[in-house]
C-alpha cells in the first residue's frame, strides 16, 4: 500500500472518529418489560441521500418467543416518510425506536408481500451484546430459530382492514410468500437487511454468486447502486450503514441503519447479516439513491461511502463493530490481454477476509476481468500466472500453468485459482493473513493443443545403470506430427524383469464442476508433510504444457499404487509449446548388470 493511500484512508478514519460524547447511560434504555401496547414514539433512518428522518410507531403488541433470540415488539409505522417509501423497507433494519424518549430497540423485521406498515422490533438489550467487548447479559431470553413457527400474540391486532393473530419469522421474502398461505391471520416477517447491493459485475458473475449467497439469505441486486463513494457523513444513530464485502472495480454492500452508537462502537441492523459471529466486515457510512416500491417490501437502493470501520460482530440480533478500526482486507489484482485483439487491461478488488466469502468474491472478481476483457465466451488458450502473498507464507507463492478450453477458456483458465486461494485463506500448516493475488493472464483463440499418439524405444532390453530412449510422437493440432526424444536413466536399483514405459500429459483431466463447485471441494492431493511441501507441490507440479514419461516395475502397469512402486518409479518432466493430451504406454525389460 503506497503513503498516499495511507494517508487517505487516516484521513477518513479521522473524520469518522470526529463526533464526541455519544455515550449513553443504562436511563437513555428502555427494558422490554416497560414496553406496553398503545405506546407511541419515533424512529429514524435515511431514505434520501445522508440526511437522518423520523417517522411514527406505535407499539401494537410484544410477541413472546417470536425472534432468534427472544420476545419481539410489534410495531406500525406511520407519517410523510412511511407514505414517500411506501412502508416499512429493506435497509430500515436497525433504525432506532425511541419510546418515551429512551431507545427501546430497533427494526429489524418486515411484513412481506402484504401491509408494510407492520414491522418487528429487536430489543435493545439483545442487540447490545453484539457491542464490541460485550459480554452476554443474564438477560431472559428465549430462543427460537427463525424456521416460520407461528407465536401467537397476547390479542389480536387489525392492520390494513386485516386482523393478524399470529406472528411467524421466514428467512427469505420467497419463504414468506409460501408462509403466507398456510394460516390466514398470520403476518410473515422478513429480516430487512438481505439486499447485497452489486456494481460491476456481469451476468454470469451474478450467477455465480447467486448460487453461492442465496443459500445465505442474501439476495443480489445489481445496477448502479452499490458503487463506492468517497462520502463521509458524521454516523449517529439513524444514519445509513453499509456492510462492504468487495470494494474497488467490483462492488457488493449491504445497507442497513446505525441504531446505537457508544463512543466509537456501535450495533445496527437489529439482526445478522450472515450470522458469522467474529468477523471483519468493512464497515462504511452509505448514501441512499431511492426507495424501490416491491410486491415483497420496498428497499433502498444505494451506494457505500468512504471506509471508516470494522463490523467485528455478526450476531444473531445484531452487527456490531467500531469506527477508526479497518478490517485488513486482500487485494485482487488481474491483468488479462486478448492477444487477439492487442488489449490488456487491469482491474483491482479489494475483499473481505473471510475463509467461506473471500475465495469467492476473489474468484469472482478474476472471472469479471477475464469476461471484461475477452468481451467473449467460447474457445481458446491461456496462459496463466498466479501470484501470492500472505503474512506467515516464507515469500510469494507463484504458479503458472496454460489451459485450453473449446467452449469456456475464460473460465477453464482460472481452474486453479480456487486452491490457490484455500492455501491462502485457510493454510492448514500456518495461519496466514492474505495480503494480496495477482492473476495474470495472456488468452487467444488459437487452439495451442497436441496429442501424443505414439511412443517408441531405442531397445526393448536396458540394463540397470544404462539409459532407454524414449521417442514421444505428438500431433499438434492441425499440424505435422513431430517426435520428442526423452532419455530415461534407469537406477542400478531398479527391479529387473518386465517394465512399462509410460508417456502421458502431465495436466489434470479437467474438471466438469464449476468455479464454485471447485471452491467446496476438499483437496485431491495427498496431505504433505510440511508446508514448504504443501506450497512446493502446488508451484512445481505438473503443468499441463508437460509432458512425462515414466518407467514403472511390472507389465503393463499404471502410476498412482502405494509401496515399493511409487518409490522406484522413475519419471521425466519435459516442458512443450502444446497443452499435451493422451497418454501410450509399451513394455520393456530391465536386465540385471
Amino acid at each position: 500500500m503506497t503513503k498516499g493511500v495511507v494517508l487517505g484512508w487516516l484521513v477518513i478514519v479521522a473524520i469518522a472518529l470526529a463526533p464526541a460524547g455519544l455515550a449513553a447511560g443504562p436511563a437513555e434504555f428502555m427494558p422490554l418489560s416497560e414496553v406496553r401496547p398503545g405506546m407511541r414514539g419515533e424512529a429514524r433512518t435515511v431514505v434520501r441521500g445522508t440526511t437522518v428522518e423520523r417517522f411514527d410507531v406505535e407499539v401494537l403488541s410484544v410477541v413472546p418467543g417470536s425472534g432468534p433470540v427472544g420476545d419481539l415488539i410489534l410495531i406500525r409505522a406511520s407519517g410523510p416518510v412511511i407514505q414517500r417509501t411506501g412502508g416499512i423497507a429493506a435497509g430500515m433494519s436497525g433504525s432506532p425506536v425511541y419510546l418515551q424518549g429512551r431507545l427501546a430497540g430497533a427494526i429489524g423485521f418486515g411484513w412481506a408481500f402484504s401491509e408494510h406498515s407492520l414491522g418487528l422490533v429487536t430489543p435493545i438489550a439483545y442487540m447490545l451484546r453484539a457491542l464490541p467487548g460485550a459480554r452476554a447479559g443474564a438477560d431472559r431470553a428465549v430462543v427460537h430459530q427463525a424456521s416460520g413457527d407461528d407465536r401467537i400474540l397476547p390479542s389480536p391486532v387489525t392492520v390494513g382492514g386485516r386482523t393478524i393473530t399470529r406472528v411467524a419469522i421466514a428467512p427469505s421474502a420467497g419463504a414468506a410468500a409460501t408462509t403466507a398461505t398456510r394460516t390466514p391471520g398470520v403476518a410473515v416477517m422478513v429480516p430487512l437487511a438481505r439486499p447485497l447491493l452489486v456494481s460491476g459485475m456481469s451476468p454470469r458473475v451474478l450467477q455465480l454468486l447467486r448460487g453461492e449467497l442465496d443459500p445465505l439469505g442474501l439476495t443480489l441486486v445489481e445496477g448502479a447502486a452499490g458503487a463506492s463513494t468517497d462520502a463521509r457523513p458524521t454516523l449517529v444513530p439513524g444514519s445509513a450503514v453499509g456492510v462492504q464485502l468487495m470494494r474497488g472495480d467490483l462492488n457488493a454492500v449491504a445497507i442497513g441503519t446505525l441504531t446505537y452508537r457508544q463512543g466509537n462502537a456501535i450495533v445496527a441492523f437489529g439482526h445478522p447479516l450472515l450470522n458469522r459471529g467474529s468477523t471483519g466486515y468493512l464497515l462504511t457510512p452509505a448514501v441512499i439513491h431511492e426507495v424501490v416500491r416491491s410486491t415483497a417490501f420496498p428497499f433502498k437502493v444505494g451506494s457505500a461511502g468512504a471506509p471508516v470501520g470494522i463490523v467485528t460482530e455478526d450476531r444473531r440480533a445484531a452487527i456490531g463493530g467500531r469506527i477508526g478500526v479497518l478490517p485488513p482486507l486482500v487485494a485482487v489484482r488481474v491483468s488479462v490481454t486478448d492477444r487477439d485483439r492487442g488489449r490488456t487491461a487491469m482491474m483491482g478488488t479489494r475483499v473481505i477476509n473471510d475463509r467461506q466469502l473471500g475465495p469467492l468474491l476473489a474468484v469472482a472478481a478474476a472471472m469479471e476481468a477475464v469476461d471484461r476483457v475477452l468481451d467473449r465466451i467460447g474457445e481458446g488458450t491461456a496462459h496463466v500466472r498466479l501470484t501470492l502473498r500472505a503474512r506467515g507464507l516464507a515469500g510469494p507463492v507463484v504458479r503458472e500453468n496454460t489451459f485450453y478450453h473449446a467452449r469456456d477458456i475464460g473460465s477453464a483458465g482460472l481452474l486453479e485459482l480456487p486452491e490457490a486461494l484455500r492455501l491462502l485463506f485457510a493454510n492448514e500448516f500456518v495461519e496466514t493473513g492474505p495480503v494480496d493475488v495477482l492473476v495474470e493472464a495472456e488468452i487467444e483463440r488459437t487452439r495451442q493443443t497436441a496429442s501424443i499418439t505414439e511412443a517408441t524405444v531405442d531397445t526393448p532390453r536396458v540394463r540397470r545403470g544404462g539409459t532407454v530412449v524414449v521417442g514421444a510422437i505428438l500431433r499438434p493440432f492441425q499440424g505435422p506430427a513431430i517426435t520428442r526424444t526423452i532419455d530415461v536413466r534407469v537406477p542400478e536399483g531398479f527391479p529387473a524383469g518386465p517394465a512399462t514405459v509410460l508417456v502421458r500429459a502431465g495436466g489434470r483431466p479437467m474438471p466438469e464442476q464449476g468455479l464454485a463447485a471447485l471452491l467446496a471441494a476438499e483437496p485431491v492431493e495427498s496431505p504433505a508433510a510440511s508446508m514448504s511441501a504443501q506450497l512446493a507441490g502446488f508451484s512445481e507440479r505438473d503443468r499441463n504444457t508437460d509432458l512425462i514419461v515414466e518407467l514403472i516395475p511390472g507389465a503393463a502397469r499404471i502410476p498412482g499404487g502405494s509401496g515399493d512402486q511409487a518409490v522406484q518409479t522413475v519419471r521425466v518432466r519435459t516442458a512443450t509449446s502444446w497443452v499435451v493430451r493422451g497418454r501410450t504406454q509399451l513394455a520393456v525389460t530391465v536386465d540385471p548388470q
